[in-house]
This record gives structure tokens, C-alpha cells and sequence, in this order.
């Protein structure tokens, strides 16, 4: 297995099947429109965020929806694929052989934006996810204390956006309600 930074680029854009033998090296390997993205993994605060966050959520999920960490999301033609800190789907999706979910099977992704490359969260993935048609996207803020909640995606980004910090709720993909000062510890 040759380690994917050693080796030659692909003569075509990069696809997720590239990223098959990828060593577990402790770098997470993401495709963005055919480029390969490389991030270590977050530090403990960042999954600290995350946990809580997903604690608070699966507490209001309904059985037939999933909150998960560490599941990719692909686009159909394989040359964007990203693992969102976390993700809500289909939990029917457990039961089929997919090794990611197919954007239209997600109902949001939550990013905590990583304070060595924010870029990532909030330029490329903003896109990224968007062009991809996944319907909600949290950019979560440590340094601020808050939530950008987009919605609205188009192939040319989101359309709506909207701040929290004190308090988010609402009703997709279920109701739910976070403290925000809670989550931040």
C-alpha cells in the first residue's frame, strides 16, 4: 500500500475509489470536485463539541433517523466525498452494503470548524455540500460560541443562512432543541 501523498497524482481527478487504500494513518482523506483533501485528525476539544452535540441530538431523534460521527457522504460520480464530524440519515441505511451515503439519503451535516484550517469548513465544504444538494449544514464555531445554519442548497452554494448563539432548535429533520452554552462546556 503506497501512501496517497507518495504516490503519483492520478491522471484523472481524483474518485473515491482512490481513497480505498488509503493508510489508517490517523489522517482523515477527503475528495473535494476530483482534489484530495488531507486533515489530521481534531483534537480533544473539537471531538469533545462534537460528542456533546451528538449526545443532545440522538436524545431527540426519532428511531428511524441515525446521528452518527465518522460517515462519509458521496457524491454520485465519486469525485467529492466527505466525512462530516456529524451527520443525521436514514438509520435504515445500517442494514445495505454502502461504503458512504448517497447525499440524498442525508438530512444534515454538522462541521466544527478546525482552528488550523478553517478554510475546509467554511469555503470548501460550504460548497462542497451544498453542490451536493445535503439540505442543512451546521458550521459550528468554537471561537465565537456559534452556529451558522445554512439552508437552501443550490449548485452555487446555500441561499439561506442564518447565526445562532444562545439556542438552536427547530423542526427538520425532527424537533429539536440545543442549549448552545451547554454545548460549548
Amino acid at each position: 500500500m503506497t501512501h496517497p501523498l507518495l504516490r503519483p497524482q492520478p491522471p484523472r481527478a481524483w474518485q473515491f475509489e482512490d481513497l480505498l487504500d488509503t493508510p489508517d494513518d490517523g489522517y482523515r482523506y477527503e475528495i473535494y470536485d476530483g482534489s484530495l483533501l488531507v486533515t489530521p485528525q481534531p483534537p480533544l476539544p473539537h471531538a469533545g463539541l462534537v460528542f456533546r452535540l451528538r449526545r443532545g441530538l440522538d436524545r431527540q431523534a426519532p428511531e428511524t433517523l441515525a446521528v452518527s460521527e465518522g460517515i462519509g457522504v458521496l457524491r454520485d460520480n465519486g469525485t467529492s466525498y466527505f466525512v462530516p464530524d456529524l451527520v443525521i440519515f436514514d438509520a435504515d441505511l445500517f442494514g445495505r452494503p454502502l461504503s458512504a451515503l448517497p447525499p440524498t439519503a442525508v438530512h444534515l451535516v454538522a462541521e466544527v470548524v478546525s482552528p488550523g484550517n478553517p478554510n475546509n469548513d467554511l469555503v470548501i465544504k460550504r460548497h462542497g455540500y451544498a453542490m451536493i444538494g445535503v439540505p442543512e449544514y451546521w458550521i459550528i464555531d468554537s471561537r465565537t460560541r456559534e452556529f451558522l445554519v445554512l439552508t437552501d442548497p443550490s449548485p452555487f452554494g446555500y441561499q439561506a443562512e442564518e447565526k445562532r448563539s444562545r439556542e438552536i432548535r427547530g423542526t427538520a429533520p425532527f424537533p429539536y432543541r440545543l442549549d448552545l452554552d451547554a454545548l460549548f462546556g
